[in-house]
């Protein structure tokens, strides 16, 4: 996603409105293959003070990844608010630890800073849906489509189903 600043050198300390619209393809989050279903979306504001330039925004974006109880195809929308600083790249080395992002020219490249922006709103575990019951762990049976008789038998096959009896709702442990 890159973001031409000419308007904002030409008017600087002046808030300049911008929209972008980009396809991405695959990216990784928590271990899982993650897509974009659809285009990202960014929209917002910059503004030019001396060297920097300070984007305000909003990025939207359909992702979609395995369900992570039944494994099935699941979309989520993102929203995430947007506010970073772009720092002119004027060759001097970067401090460690510094968490700035660096432009050349009249261009920003906004793909580092909307990506962190929507991955850090997803959710820990994307689900195809709430009540999504998942796969039985003894078969692989889809729980969501058909009950499995190894959920029937699970309590006759569990080497501690015995203690179950001896704990008493109403007693406190």
């Amino acid at each position: 996603m890159k973001l031409d600043i000419t308007k904002g050198i030409q008017r600087k300390g002046v808030d300049v409105a911008f929209d972008l619209l980009e396809a991405w393809g695959e990216d990784h989050w928590n271990g899982d293959a993650i897509s974009y279903a659809g285009p990202v979306s960014v929209s917002g504001s910059y503004m030019l003070a001396d060297e920097t330039v300070i984007v305000r925004g909003e990025a939207r974006a359909r992702i979609q990844s395995p369900c992570a109880r039944c494994l099935k195809p699941a979309v989520t929308e993102v929203t995430a608010e947007l506010e970073e600083a772009f720092v002119r790249d004027v060759g001097q080395e970067v401090e460690p630890g510094d968490d700035q992002y660096m432009y050349s020219g009249h261009v920003l490249v906004l793909d580092d800073a909307v990506r962190t922006a929507l991955l850090l709103e997803l959710p820990s575990r994307i689900l195809c849906r709430e009540d999504c019951k998942g796969l039985c762990d003894q078969c692989g049976q889809d729980l969501n489509i058909n009950e499995c008789s190894c959920q029937k038998d699970l309590t006759r096959r569990n080497p501690f189903s015995a203690l179950a009896s001896l704990l008493n709702e109403d007693e406190e442990v």
